[in-house]
């Protein structure tokens, strides 16, 4: 992931930004082992990069049709695929990779923020926790809506007293 784009920045495609944060989206075809994506345990993966003499912050998102059952679970019943609140499997999953792994990059950039006593980050404690929700106007369940569209989107470790897994929805 490195590579792919400390490529981009040093071919002056993507600005340098060492405040910023790259992010790349896979397809279904792309598999990296590196990156733990479709392995079960493995959580989304982020971490660090150097072009042009800079710093630079990256993280992966992996495409879920490439193995739906670990890289979507929440829109799966019994084995069964179930609606997604936008009708697109590797969208509606990708946006929950997503939320995960830049809520873990920005708390714990550099593998020496913040973590738990088992290593686990913020958005890695609250994996696969959704909290309440609705039903989408397909029927797929969702947790959050933005414009007009409805998202399921995992929740997040607050750390107060004894900590617990919550969305902040006021946005």
């Amino acid at each position: 992931m490195q590579g792919i784009v400390a490529d981009q920045i040093n071919g002056l495609q993507l600005p340098p930004d060492p405040a910023g944060i790259y992010v790349v989206l896979a397809s279904a075809d792309v598999s990296s082992p590196t990156t733990g994506f479709c392995v079960a345990s493995a959580q989304p993966h982020h971490g660090l990069g150097f072009a042009n003499g800079s710093r630079f912050r990256y993280a992966f998102v992996g495409n879920p049709t490439r193995c739906p059952s670990v890289g979507a679970p929440q829109f799966f019943g019994n084995g069964t695929l179930l609606p997604t609140p936008n009708g697109s499997l590797a969208a509606d999953a990708m946006a929950n990779t997503l939320a995960h792994v830049l809520s873990t990059t920005i708390t714990n950039p550099d593998g020496t923020g913040w973590f738990d006593r088992y290593g686990l980050q913020n958005a890695d404690k609250c994996d696969g926790q959704f909290g309440p929700t609705y039903s989408a106007g397909n029927g797929a369940r969702a947790n959050l809506s933005l414009g007009q569209r409805d998202y399921l989107i995992q929740q997040n470790w607050i750390n107060d007293r004894k900590g617990q897994c919550a969305m902040n929805t006021s946005l």
